[in-house]
């Protein structure tokens, strides 16, 4: 096999095992939320394992690259933890406690054709055609 057709095949492979972890996923997350689970519990401990898991790395990784912490920064960490993962999971795990997995995947693929579409709407996208 050659070597360029082989490095594409493993690009579209671990393509496959992430849409399939997803999937996996969302249909644990409706098991959890149908036995009672509930969803502002299940993001906090989302971003709990999130932050146990991934913070170490950041810190190793990237600690002579972070800007200093500073007030305005924790703001702005805050403002934007609050307002961008926290609120659009608490929607989708409502959503999903109301539908079926397939329909929370197959929406949740929509997110990047809507956010092209608000930001159109809004103008954003003459800020990057300009940068």
């Amino acid at each position: 096999m050659h070597m360029k057709t082989m490095k594409t095949s493993v690009f579209c492979v671990a393509m496959v095992v992430v849409q399939l972890a997803y999937g996996g996923s969302n249909i644990l997350v409706k098991v959890a939320l149908d036995k009672g689970m509930n969803q502002i519990v299940f993001v906090v401990y989302r971003h709990l394992i999130a932050m146990l898991v991934l913070g170490p790395f950041a810190y190793v990784l990237e600690r002579k690259q972070r800007p200093s912490l500073s007030w305005l920064m924790m703001i702005k960490i805050f403002v934007l933890a609050t307002l961008g993962t926290t609120i659009h999971l608490n929607v989708y795990y409502a959503g999903l406690e109301y539908t079926s997995p397939t329909v929370a995947s197959a929406l949740s693929n929509v997110i990047p054709g809507l956010t092209f579409l608000m930001a159109v709407s809004l103008r954003y996208i003459y800020i990057y055609i300009l940068l």
